[in-house]
């Protein structure tokens, strides 16, 4: 396209925008300035001072508003890549720690929280993302940005708020010569040039603050026309494994991989692209395709209420103040008659005869003590003060109603401020109480994450098209196969919400003292106090590092001695167990060595006896052979000494036989008691010495 045509779409695509969001321009101006506090317009303004009334502003709108930007910066989340699957672990570790470089680096958070809390007073803005060569010519660095309501303009059509539907998008900004030549290095004398023929400023972005305030400064137009298109692209589909990829060479190139490879089959399929075009006053500069590597918008939009199904565009789009302006404006009004009624109260006037006063203007006055001199002949009721209205108490209860009700048309309630029935609720109560009470503005928060999640996997994208020295540099380490893989950030990583922190330590050491706790402490968890300890990002951490170092040393040579004494004491009981063991074996080595020489003694005796009866028997043969020789007398008597003999041995004999027979059962007793000491002594009859 010719730079004319260029020029003459951008009129139309204009004319054609604002047809359709011209209603609302002047609401979210309307919003922005009752935000602001400009909430009287110039024909109330007027009626009042020529009442002689003031016009009070008691701006609660604006504590609403701050409450809930407050909390989103007090409550930011990071955006943290994870992986698909286990080995895209690395991978995706480093994309987050690039991701936290330059949102670091580039302000990016802040920005998030400025177009917010921009789409909370006006109801629509742009987050932009861009690439900086000023200071990187090769790589370039990423930055991010705002554009507030009246600095872009769109396709009123589009309904997807990653405004994939959107068709073209249109911005301008009023900068100096040398901020445009720094932005399209290589036309300074072009630019230059427009500056010097001059420019009257066009009908175009007119709630600009330069088109309305211009101030004598010397700007150009710089507008950057984006138009989204379609286009078809060959791509090789492998009908075997199903898989593609898009042919970038030349047709024959093309032709010549197909006959080499038959399996391979040549499908167009739609490809996205983006157009800048960018124009300098009414001049056509450059155009852009896929700028900074991107085939879609570097900007997402930031919404509070969208409604895209609605055709009233004033309605469709609206900010969180447009609720709450009709309670607002009320407010003012009643506060503002109590204070006139409030005012007449001093001086409420006077009802007097002519001459009925020395001095009438001293009526006039309203500074306290004041005298008024009446005249000698003045007779009561000659002046009478004039009573002055009171304040009705359905006024002051109206009035609580009309603050109540901006607050709960809002969607807010006292928790949100802190306020509670109970002084001696805890923090993280109240901390719960104020996150509970703005559940109902969840779509907006909602909004907000999802175009960080937006800015954040273009962000991704533009990295993709860093050298890999510079992520080297940035993450001390060579970025992966997969890391610039066309199809990484689409099928492998996934952007998610953590814990926003200034480094990637402190990610780790956060989500190491999560796990830390939900495995169980110290008590056997998987994460020890020591990895911990590690992992803290302190300030001083050398001298931490020197006090951990001692403490375990400390805690070393402690668990050796608990180690020494346990074996100590160890060996104690082992030494007295064996102690034990020896003096029991001993005891019943004497107890069987009892019993053998109790057997000895049963043997011996059963000797004695035998041999006792056989001498009974010898002195019997003897004394057979004398009774030969004797005579009856004599035989008698020695008969006699026989049998009481015999009587007496008979009685020592059961004796010997009852007292073996208890030292045999004793034995055996012992025996039983003692086996194994049984079997490794000596048999008692060894040696041939068996019993009779």
């Amino acid at each position: 396209m010719s730079d004319r045509s260029i020029v003459n779409e951008y009129n139309d695509y204009y004319e054609e925008a604002y047809y359709a969001w011209n209603p609302f321009y002047p609401l979210a101006d309307r919003d922005l300035r009752f935000y602001l506090g400009e909430q009287w317009d110039n024909k109330e303004k007027e009626k009042l001072f020529a009442e002689g009334r003031n016009a009070f502003t008691f701006n609660l709108i604006r504590r609403n508003i701050n409450l809930l930007t407050g909390y989103q910066r007090k409550h930011r989340l990071s955006s943290v890549v994870v992986p698909t699957e286990d080995k895209d672990q690395q991978t995706a570790d480093q994309m987050t720690q690039l991701l936290l470089h330059a949102f670091n680096h580039g302000e990016g958070y802040k920005f998030i929280s400025e177009s917010f809390g921009g789409a909370l007073k006006t109801g629509f803005n742009l987050l932009n993302i861009w690439m900086d060569y000023r200071d990187d010519p090769i790589n370039g660095d990423i930055k991010f940005g705002r554009d507030p309501y009246n600095g872009f303009i769109t396709d009123p059509y589009f309904t997807q708020l990653d405004f994939s539907d959107c068709s073209y998008v249109i911005k301008r900004k009023y900068l100096s010569p040398d901020q445009v030549s720094s932005l399209l290095p290589g036309q300074e004398k072009e630019i230059h040039s427009l500056n010097k023929m001059g420019w009257s400023r066009d009908d175009k972005f007119t709630w600009l603050p330069y088109q309305t305030q211009p101030n004598g400064q010397d700007f150009l137009a710089y507008n950057e026309m984006y138009k989204q298109g379609w286009e078809k692209v060959p791509v090789l589909v492998d009908q075997e494994t199903g898989e593609f990829t898009e042919w970038e060479g030349d047709e024959d190139g093309m032709n010549f991989f197909l006959k080499s490879y038959p399996q391979l089959e040549k499908v167009l399929r739609p490809k996205r692209y983006v157009d800048c075009h960018i124009i300098v006053n009414d001049e056509h500069m450059r155009t852009e395709r896929n700028q900074y590597g991107l085939n879609e918008y570097p900007f997402v939009p930031q919404t509070a209420i969208f409604e895209p199904e609605s055709e009233f565009w004033g309605l469709k789009m609206q900010s969180l103040v447009r609720p709450q302006i009709d309670p607002q404006r009320e407010s003012n009004r009643r506060r503002s008659q109590m204070s006139d009624i409030l005012d007449t109260n001093v001086n409420s006037g006077w009802i007097a005869k002519k001459s009925a006063v020395i001095n009438p203007r001293s009526l006039f006055q309203s500074s306290q003590g004041k005298v008024i001199w009446k005249e000698e002949d003045t007779e009561p009721g000659d002046i009478e003060r004039i009573q002055p209205a009171a304040i009705p108490q359905s006024s002051f209860e109206l009035q609580k109603q009309y603050d109540q009700d901006i607050m709960t048309i809002a969607g807010i309630n006292d928790a949100a401020f802190g306020m509670t029935e109970n002084a001696q609720e805890s923090g993280l109560m109240m901390m719960l109480r104020q996150g509970a009470s703005i559940v109902n503005l969840q779509d907006m928060f909602d909004n907000l994450r999802y175009a960080q999640k937006l800015i954040s996997k273009k962000a991704l994208k533009l990295m993709q098209t860093w050298k890999p020295e510079k992520i080297e540099r940035i993450i001390n380490q060579k970025p992966t196969q997969q890391f610039y893989g066309e199809d990484t950030i689409k099928y492998d990583v996934s952007v998610q919400e953590g814990v926003l922190t200034d480094t990637q330590k402190q990610i780790y050491f956060r989500q190491l003292a999560d796990l830390y706790e939900m495995t169980g402490g110290a008590q056997g968890g998987v994460v020890t106090p020591d990895m911990l300890a590690k992992a803290a990002p302190l300030q001083g951490k050398s001298e931490f590092n020197k006090q951990i170092e001692q403490n375990v040393k400390a805690a070393q040579e402690q668990a050796q001695k608990q180690q020494q004494t346990q074996e100590q004491i160890l060996n104690s009981q082992l030494e007295l167990n064996k102690a034990s063991s020896i003096e029991k074996i001993a005891g019943s080595k004497e107890r069987f060595t009892r019993s053998t020489a109790n057997m000895g003694l049963l043997d011996e005796r059963t000797s004695e006896a035998i041999q006792n009866r056989a001498q009974a028997s010898l002195d019997r043969a003897k004394t057979m052979k004398e009774l030969e020789s004797m005579d009856d007398d004599r035989l008698m008597k020695f008969m006699q000494i026989t049998k009481m003999m015999d009587a007496m041995n008979k009685e020592k004999e059961d004796e010997s036989k009852a007292e073996d027979v208890a030292i045999t059962a004793q034995s055996e007793k012992m025996n039983a008691a003692f086996p194994e000491q049984q079997n490794n002594q000596p048999s008692s009859n060894s040696g041939g010495n068996e019993p009779l």
